[in-house]
């Protein structure tokens, strides 16, 4: 059991070395998200879990899951509104994003896998595989909020880095939450697409010209 909770917390901390070796060592968006989605697809597969990626869409209610949608649908309009205060640079938003390999087409199939893959995988690992049974925020909650900071600190300033990690925790927790009360994915997939495509909108609205 202590080898397990081992590999469990060294699996918490994948992320951190993806998005820190792709976008800090690599200075590639890309390498940063199919490392840590090759990780773990590969954490799973040694664990011999990959069978609960059939899990990802059960456990659908129509109140929680509406509700939950519509909240963090609302992240994408939020954010343009706040951007000109939030941003380290507000007018550079889209150099800082080609720096890292994402423009023109590269952007787009970022995007696309950013708002199919990315969620699935993602709420896969953290709301099944690393899922804590507490009903208050864990330490898997702030893990998951944790990893975005290596991610929001190139863009926002730091006051608002911490509004994020904060905002990004109560997510987690209510996802978990949700996963837990549902006994499945459903909820935490179809909001998290639902966030990813709000952000992206609102990223291509800031960079249009």
């Amino acid at each position: 059991m202590r080898e397990a909770a081992r590999f469990r917390l060294l699996a918490a901390l994948l992320p951190f070395g993806s998005i820190a070796a792709g976008l800090y060592l690599l200075h590639s968006a890309w390498c940063a998200i199919l490392f840590y989605h090759s990780g773990i697809l590969l954490i799973l597969f040694l664990n011999g879990q990959l069978d609960i990626l059939r899990c990802t869409f059960s456990g659908w209610n129509n109140f929680s899951g509406i509700g939950m949608t519509l909240l963090l649908f609302g992240n994408g309009p939020l954010f343009i509104l706040l951007w000109p205060v939030i941003s380290l640079q507000p007018d550079i938003l889209s150099e800082s994003l080609s720096n890292l390999g994402l423009s023109g087409i590269s952007l787009w199939l970022f995007a696309a896998w950013y708002v199919t893959v990315h969620p699935i995988l993602e709420e896969v690992f953290w709301r099944k595989y690393l899922l804590e049974s507490s009903r208050r925020p864990a330490l898997t909650d702030c893990a998951f909020a944790g990893y975005h900071v290596l991610v929001l600190i190139l863009f926002l300033r730091l006051q608002w880095v911490l509004v994020s990690f904060l905002a990004l925790t109560l997510t987690a927790w209510l996802w978990r939450e949700l996963a837990m009360r549902y006994r499945g994915l459903a909820i935490p997939i179809v909001s998290h697409i639902a966030a990813g495509l709000s952000t992206l909108a609102a990223i291509f609205f800031l960079i249009s010209p």
